[in-house]
């Protein structure tokens, strides 16, 4: 007996296309990282996987132990997570905020602060100013940077939120240091007055020995007087503004300046002047510094970079 061929691809072919429809989809959730793991990915090879400093990765500056307390910029949550997102300058310690969300870095500094329970968090009292996310300026008496040196009755500290923070004198406006860590302590707050601010970060630059020169003159070489006329905390970092005057009172020229740490393998300071002159002056900047342009400035409207190396890593 034969039997007719029953021709079935147009049923299987409608079989295979019950494509599901909207109702039938279920969501499968991407599982959330704890912890532990994002630690584990991009942490550990340096810092190793129980925290105390033995990664496989070998450094020229051992990584930090947490096992021990070795908290750059303080041991809360917070000061993790911010250190975490900026990165160490000047060390192997890379930044984070342009890899890991907000979310994960809290998460990992919460991992991070769990290798020493013991440790107390660092607590503050109301006389600190902390730099969060704007900068800051603090003005009041700086003191004296080593014994051998005078205080400022007249002074101005710039903390940025990149935990670096700028300290001049401003009867004749100089930049004396920059600072990395914490910003500064209101010492004056619990007295009634005269005590001079308390700068909690550590050296990085010393401008020529906290005792620099002024660094402007006429063409002619008359000196000139940098004389305060602002700040401004409303940018990502903090601006001070001054004129430079003759001595007799004319205003040559006013500048606007800020200083930006540099990324990369070494980090440096650029300290940068927009300047706005009347007349050509003469810029004569602090030895150990590389300069973006010729030191005779023509009148007009001008940017002079000074570029200031770092101590590596280290502060003073």
């Amino acid at each position: 007996m034969r039997y007719k061929p029953v021709i079935l691809l147009p049923l299987l072919i409608l079989g295979c296309n019950n494509s599901p429809t909207e109702s039938d989809r279920v969501e499968v959730p991407i599982p959330t990282q704890t912890g532990e793991e994002i630690y584990m990915m991009y942490c550990a090879s340096c810092h190793g996987a129980q925290g105390d400093g033995n990664g496989m990765i070998q450094l020229d500056r051992p990584a930090r132990s947490f096992v021990d307390g070795g908290f750059s910029f303080g041991n809360t949550v917070y000061a993790i997570s911010k250190t975490t997102a900026s990165g160490i300058p000047g060390t192997p310690m890379p930044p984070f905020a342009d890899i890991l969300t907000q979310q994960q870095i809290n998460r990992v500094a919460t991992h991070v602060r769990s290798f020493s329970p013991t440790i107390e968090d660092a607590s503050l009292d109301q006389t600190e100013m902390v730099v969060v996310d704007k900068p800051l300026v603090a003005r009041g008496m700086i003191p004296a940077i080593n014994s051998e040196l005078q205080l400022h009755p007249r002074g101005i500290v710039i903390g940025n939120p990149d935990r670096f923070s700028y300290e001049y004198r401003v009867d004749d406006v100089r930049l004396l240091s920059v600072r990395q860590g914490r910003f500064i302590r209101r010492v004056d707050w619990g007295e009634r007055g005269g005590s001079p601010l308390e700068l909690l970060g550590g050296i990085v630059v010393l401008v020529e020995e906290g005792n620099p020169a002024g660094m402007f003159s006429t063409q002619s070489g008359g000196t000139l007087r940098a004389q305060l006329r602002a700040t401004n905390t409303m940018q990502e970092y903090g601006i001070i503004k001054y004129d430079l005057i003759t001595q007799n009172g004319d205003v040559v020229a006013s500048i606007s300046e800020t200083c930006i740490p540099t990324t990369g393998t070494r980090t440096l300071i650029e300290q940068r002047l927009i300047i706005d002159a009347k007349e050509p002056i003469l810029i004569q900047p602090p030895s150990s510094t590389d300069v973006s342009n010729a030191p005779l400035i023509p009148a007009g409207k001008h940017e002079f970079i000074i570029t200031h190396a770092i101590y590596e890593g280290n502060t003073k």
